[in-house]
């Protein structure tokens, strides 16, 4: 199987990635691409007759404490740093518009 990595095909990439990429970039992406599916390529092709599949390639696994209720950091500690505070709230500037004031 053969992917031709076209402009096209890095743009696409881009737009999905929510990227904006300048012409020298489409390029090295482009370069990079092929690169790496050269080398998925010459992966496909070892000879792997009588090597078992791992799916689990370590023993280890998470080691999780339990989860235990403690007492939470009281309102007045946790704004104490706030330069701008409404306890029980931080207060921070707007930066989004309201609906109705955008309309207008």
């Amino acid at each position: 199987m053969s992917i031709e990595v076209t402009d096209e095909l890095v743009e696409k990439i881009a737009v999905l990635s929510r990227l904006d990429l300048s012409r020298e970039e489409i390029d090295g992406f482009k370069e990079h691409f092929e690169k790496v599916l050269k080398y998925v390529g010459e992966l496909q092709e070892l000879d792997t007759e009588g090597v078992d599949p791992s799916l689990f390639t370590s023993e280890a696994s998470n080691v999780l404490r339990p989860d235990e209720g403690a007492p939470s950091l009281p309102n007045e500690v946790a704004l104490r740093p706030s330069p701008d505070s409404e306890p029980p709230y931080f207060l921070v500037p707007r930066i989004i518009e309201d609906a109705e004031s955008s309309e207008s």
